[in-house]
This record gives C-alpha cells, structure tokens and sequence, in this order.
C-alpha cells in the first residue's frame, strides 16, 4: 500500500487549533490536510536544516576554514558589479 497513513493526536493550544480552522475553512479543506500539509513541511525544511547544519559542523570539525577577513571581503562584493564567487577556504589543519 503506497499510500497508507496512520492516525494520532495532537494536542494544540486551542488559539492555534482555531487558526487550523479558520485555514481549513478559508480554504475549504480539512484540519487533517491543514496539519498533514504544515507537518509535512515543517519535516522537509527541518530536515534540510539538520542537514545542513551537521555538514557545516562536519566542514569546520575537519579544520578547514574561512578567515574572517576573506569572508568580509567576499561578503563586500556581493551586490556590486565585481561580486565574487565564494573563496576557497584559506584556513587548512
């Protein structure tokens, strides 16, 4: 079965459940699809930010790195017609 889903509870703070309903009406769907929808994407933006956030820790854990001076210079350029691509890091064990 591709699709099967389980159910449970959540407990909401009735100022949060009202405005489930009040989407699930404006839109004229379900508080299950309201919840369903935010909780899938609150899982998809989370784990992204995991994600990224143990590869950045894993990056700067390897000793490799960027000097404060290189990242405010290439942050100077952004914006301008010279912007820059991100360095190489500068900083190696």
């Amino acid at each position: 079965m591709a699709n099967a889903s389980g159910t449970f509870s959540v407990r909401l703070p009735d100022a949060l459940r009202d405005d489930v309903d009040a989407l699930a009406e404006l839109t004229k769907r379900s508080r299950s699809y309201i919840v369903k929808e935010a909780v899938a994407l609150y899982m998809k933006d989370r784990t992204a930010y995991v994600r990224d956030l143990s590869e950045a820790v894993a990056d700067a854990d390897s000793g490799h790195g960027h000097s404060a001076e290189q990242v405010f210079d290439w942050m100077n350029t952004w914006g301008t017609e010279d912007e820059t691509s991100a360095p190489a890091p500068d900083i190696r064990p």
